[in-house]
């Protein structure tokens, strides 16, 4: 279960804790004198009652009796399934003094007894018809709102009855028994150990300095240690009755089902839901109000960065949702576009000592409005970063932005809006759901994204570059500047604080000269012809079961091609070729991280990334590398009319690949940050040293030392990448929205005709990594954080016999499982401990399934134990035939539903699929096979892989 809503209002760093609100541009000038009100308020009508903006058409209103609302959204991706969700206007900001965390608290009680399912059987009845515990059953907690989330299997009417019937005991039946309330305490508190981090400190330390003296920043979701330990029966239950009021829920159903079944079981359920106890007065939101230049200071050695920002904090209303204000928002995103594709421009630049920036603004919590440019540096040079965000945003208050930057901005936004208008009718119901729900928090009114366009494709054409221009002003209008340096710079000035060195270097960098921008040239792609003749086709092979064509060119190409319907408008795309990280060279680790990094960052040799992205402004086709263990792969995705732009991005990419020096040093400094981070955290250390452990020490494995990556240079990146890719046979396929023929014909064209290319052999000039059977490590990240984390790992084998993978990712789904009530449920002792297997593709005999821990460091050795009992007892007490269902059914649903995904067609069927035909007749049988799994297969697998004698071992907690 997940605690949500931390949304970003300076720091860039808050952006990798956000759990659900994405980042929206609302900030909108307000009657002066406007004071808001002492605490939220309850959405109380339809954001679209009294708005001149229409709802969806297609989506169902409707009102209960007794207040409770519920929208209805039918949807056919996937099929048979149906997004539920009871959402709550209640969250941290209903908690008093002493109540901190109790919404969160709840939330978790919910799935511990209720009026009609007991302690313990929820989970086991989401798993009995189908459904995983957390992909599609799981809830959420914010400062305003606390959701609960149901995926279910089937649409019919007997499943929709279900589903309500377990929404309305989250509504209404909570049972909170006190040995229940008292077993979750630790379970809380191992979450909150889980999500402690340097990062989420400085944002608790952000809050307390952007909204002083507010509710907010007392009252982040998870909650204190000491309140969670307080909390019994009656401080739970009270809190529940108070809030958990008809008046404050709605439904929200997206799915394939009866609208009219789904009312008729919703009056059912929750007709007759009535408050159970007097509602409380909310605590008071808080009052603050910056001005002038304030400065903030955060240090933290163990985060990997330092992050310096410019921004504003104010509290001001939240206009109702309408026409104008669609205007108005408009209008100042696309300003923050503008100012965004600057920023990345500067990044790119030789001199430049950023290795992230961003801008953006937006409104939060009703009352809150924010705007803000922040970049991450390194901790020597912040002074130099804060001169730049100054001057750029200086720049552009003074100079403001020029038409050609409009133009490109407009563009690309319209391309976006119209291809959300064209995927429409395939959306997956959990984002539409999604959607719905953000809405509802925002007060925005849904609409359907055909009227999206509608509304904004003409104000974009009328859009002026004053009006942006005008919109850019007002969302730094307020009175103040925050000056914010956070992470691990060490300031120590001699004469001044800390703060007022900050301020000075801002003022300092304030009274440097700017000038407005240098106008760009106008950039062209394609800028290379394609091969003079087409390529001849020497075989074509057609999978009538399965919808594949596969084409065979003279040159050695071979095409891959299966046509679908299952999103609209989509096309998904990879070359590949070579053998990937395998053969990494032993003198060189980090090599294949630099050149996936690097590649990416460089466009081609004749543009580099920013002239791309400024040549294919609203064109909507991109390709982007991937370095697989086993393989080079070019992923590539475009709408069906910008096929022929993706076919010459894949022939640019193979006739002028870009090595870039700027791509270079961007990489090398964000793997810095990287690498200083990975040693603060158990986590990090896991990957820096821990899974190299598991292969024996090999190098291409876990993630390589700093003093590594910097011995990579261009050349050996142009050597390693560029060989395979100027050499290797490709194999190139295509799943999506699209003509088989137009496909073939420009592959053809663009790839057919290139020379012929011959198979290198594949086997890397190295040993195979190796599992250190009986070994055990010990390892101390540097950090202050109370958590450690606890491995056990045990040998399997490679990927290649499918049928022993598939038992094996079973017998680990059944590993999770018992660890779940084992060591959460029955110890309290980790909050989300799993299992998983790994199968490597590229190593031969090499795989293992490991359990995954992380707990308190002065509970290590007993939940150790305690694992390693519950191993035996999965390898010599057997599995029950209930256990084995409770893990296949879910998984059987799943595979419907990845039928259905041209990422399953693309990523496990066709990818490699020349190599490795036999991937065509696994997806063939991929369902019958699973279904036949029986409960003395599992057994006979768990005595033959969990053997306790060959597991490695591995525990990392501070010293």
């Amino acid at each position: 279960m997940k605690h949500q809503g931390l949304r970003p209002v300076v720091f860039a760093l808050l952006a990798a804790i956000l759990l659900l609100l994405p980042a929206g541009c609302a900030h909108l000038s307000v009657e002066e004198g406007y004071v808001p009100p002492r605490s939220l308020v309850t959405l109380s009508q339809w954001p679209h009652e009294g708005s001149d903006l229409a709802p969806d058409p297609d989506t169902t209103f409707g009102r209960l009796p007794n207040g409770l609302r519920y929208l209805l959204k039918e949807n056919q991706t996937p099929r048979d399934r149906v997004s539920m969700h009871l959402y709550v206007q209640v969250g941290s900001l209903a908690e008093h003094d002493g109540e901190e965390g109790l919404a969160h608290f709840l939330e978790h009680m919910l799935f511990n007894g209720s009026t009609h399912f007991s302690p313990g059987e929820l989970v086991k009845y989401f798993q009995r018809i189908g459904m995983q515990f957390g992909p599609d059953a799981n809830a959420r907690t914010g400062f305003a709102q606390t959701v609960y989330d149901i995926l279910l299997p089937r649409g019919d009417a007997e499943s929709i009855a279900e589903g309500l019937l377990v929404l309305r005991d989250f509504a209404a039946g909570a049972l909170l028994l006190p040995d229940q309330v008292e077993k979750e305490i630790p379970v809380v508190l191992a979450e909150k150990r889980a999500r402690d981090s340097a990062r989420y400190r400085a944002l608790e330390a952000a809050f307390a300095f952007e909204m002083p003296d507010s509710l907010p920043a007392r009252r982040f979701p998870i909650g204190t240690e000491a309140a969670i330990e307080s909390f019994d029966e009656a401080s739970v239950r009270e809190f529940y009755d108070a809030w958990y009021h008809p008046e404050r829920m709605f439904l929200v159903m997206v799915g394939d089902f009866d609208h009219a079944t789904a009312r008729e079981w919703i009056v059912e359920r929750f007709g007759d839901l009535q408050p159970r106890g007097a509602e409380r007065a909310l605590p008071d939101f808080g009052r603050f109000a910056h001005h002038g230049v304030k400065a903030f200071y955060h240090f933290d050695r163990e985060l990997g960065a330092t992050s310096v920002s410019i921004g504003t904090v104010t509290q001001s209303s939240t206009p109702p949702d309408s026409t104008d204000r669609r205007r108005r928002m408009l209008q100042e995103e696309i300003a923050y576009r503008i100012l965004q594709r600057r920023l990345d421009a500067l990044l790119r630049q030789p001199e430049s000592v950023m290795t992230s920036v961003r801008a953006s603004a937006g409104d939060y919590l009703q009352q809150i409005r924010y705007s803000e440019i922040t970049a991450e540096t390194t901790p020597q040079q912040w002074e130099e970063t804060l001169t730049t965000l100054e001057n750029t945003l200086r720049q552009a208050l003074v100079h403001g932005f020029a038409q050609a930057e409009l133009d490109r901005a407009r563009r690309a936004y319209l391309a976006e809006l119209q291809r959300e208008a064209d995927e429409e009718n395939t959306v997956d119901s959990k984002r539409l759901a999604g959607a719905i729900m953000d809405s509802l928090g925002r007060r925005h009114v849904f609409q359907s994204a055909a009227q999206r366009l509608e509304l904004l494709a003409p104000m974009l054409e009328e859009m002026c570059v004053a009006q942006v221009n005008k919109a850019f002003e007002t969302s730094w209008a307020a009175p103040h500047r925050l000056v914010a340096v956070s992470g691990n710079a060490e300031i120590a000035p001699a004469s001044l604080s800390t703060e007022a060195y900050i301020r000075q270097r801002f003022e300092i960098a304030g009274e440097q000269p700017i000038q407005p921008p240098a106008a760009g040239e106008a950039i062209a792609f394609p800028y290379l012809e394609p091969p003079a003749t087409p390529g001849a086709i020497a075989r074509r092979t057609v999978h009538e079961d399965l919808g594949i064509v596969q084409i065979d060119f003279a040159n050695g190409l071979r095409l891959s091609l299966k046509p679908t319907d299952f999103k609209q408008n989509e096309v998904l795309a990879a070359l590949s070729f070579g053998h990937g990280k395998s053969m990494e060279p032993a003198d060189m680790p980090g090599l294949a991280q630099m050149s996936q990094a690097v590649v990416n960052g460089s466009g081609f040799g004749a543009l580099d990334r920013i002239e791309l992205e400024d040549a294919l402004a609203g064109r909507l086709a991109e390709i982007s590398l991937e370095v697989r263990e086993e393989m080079f792969v070019v992923r590539g995705e475009a709408v069906p009319q910008e096929l022929p732009l993706l076919f010459e991005l894949y022939h640019t990419l193979l006739n002028d690949p870009g090595f870039q020096p700027d791509a270079l040093q961007v990489a090398l400094r964000r793997f810095e940050q990287q690498d200083r981070a990975l040693r603060h955290s158990a986590e990090g250390v896991l990957q820096r040293e821990g899974i190299a452990f598991l292969a024996g020490g090999d190098s291409r494995f876990g993630w390589p030392a700093w003093e590594q990556l910097q011995q990579v240079s261009l050349g050996h990146i142009a050597r390693w990448f560029g060989q395979p890719l100027g050499e290797a046979p490709l194999e190139l396929v295509m799943v999506g929205d699209f003509d088989v023929e137009e496909a073939v014909a420009l592959a053809a064209r663009y790839l057919g005709g290139l020379p012929a290319r011959r198979e290198s052999d594949g086997r890397p000039d190295r040993p195979g990594p190796r599992f250190p059977a009986g070994q055990a490590l010990q390892l101390h990240p540097d950090t202050a954080m109370e958590r450690a984390l606890l491995m056990v790992a045990f040998p399997t084998d490679d990927f290649w016999d499918i049928r022993r993978t598939r038992r094996l990712n079973v017998l680990a789904d059944l590993l999770s499982e018992r660890l779940r009530v084992g060591i959460r449920e029955n110890m309290g002792a980790a909050y989300s401990p799993f299992a998983y297997h790994r199968a490597h593709r590229a190593y031969q005999g090499y795989g293992f399934l490991a359990a995954y821990l992380l707990v308190d460091p002065r509970q290590v050795e007993a939940v150790a134990a305690e694992v390693d009992s519950i191993v035996d007892r999965l390898r010599d007490g057997g599995i029950a035939d209930d256990e084995l269902r409770r893990a296949l059914d879910p998984t059987l649903t799943q595979i419907k539903d990845l039928r259905r995904l041209n990422g399953y067609w693309l990523n496990s069927v066709l990818i490699g699929s020349r190599r490795h035909p036999e991937q065509l007749d696994w997806a063939r049988e991929m369902e019958k096979d699973f279904a036949a799994i029986t409960v003395d297969a599992m057994n006979s697998l768990a005595a033959k892989y969990l053997d306790q004698f060959k597991a490695a071992r591995i525990v990392i907690r501070p010293e």
